[in-house]
């Protein structure tokens, strides 16, 4: 059997070449490969570079400001949209976004509400468009004897 040196403790031992072949065999026990798995590893920040020791498996960024950053450049790379709104071109944050600004998606949502035949606000119910009883029973608006109503 040869003989191989543990890659955490530095330690010569033997193991079957079966075992190397199989990709085995690197550390003398069980607690040697336990240590090395958990020994704490740096990585760079992919934003601003600064070193820092990952939370968790596929982690990139060193805070979420940073990640919020990256994603900000990466929508930002050349892409224009035409508002759904105005019309007018802007760099979409993010890949749903359909308007370029707040006030454009609230004009668009009171016309889509003006077009459904009553307001934002407004109750259809209230003003007569559905019938009570459409639907069968209404829980909503029947009266309560308990309460006196």
């Amino acid at each position: 059997m040869p003989v191989v040196t543990c890659r955490h403790c530095g330690k010569e031992f033997s193991v079957p070449q079966a075992r190397i072949r199989a990709g085995r065999g690197k550390y003398c026990s069980r607690c040697c490969s336990d240590a090395a798995r958990t020994v704490p590893r740096e990585i760079a920040c992919a934003w601003c570079g600064k070193s820092v020791r990952p939370t968790h498996a596929g982690q990139m960024y060193c805070s979420r400001s940073c990640g919020a950053h990256a994603q900000a450049a990466r929508a930002r790379k050349g892409e224009k949209r035409t508002c759904a709104q105005c019309g007018r071109a802007f760099s979409p944050a993010s890949n749903k976004e359909r308007f370029c600004s707040a006030r454009c998606r609230r004009d668009n949502d009171l016309q889509q509400a003006a077009t459904r035949g009553y307001g934002l606000f407004e109750d259809p119910w209230a003003s007569g468009d559905v019938q009570p009883d459409r639907y069968g029973k209404d829980l909503y608006r029947m009266p309560d004897m308990g309460l006196g109503f």
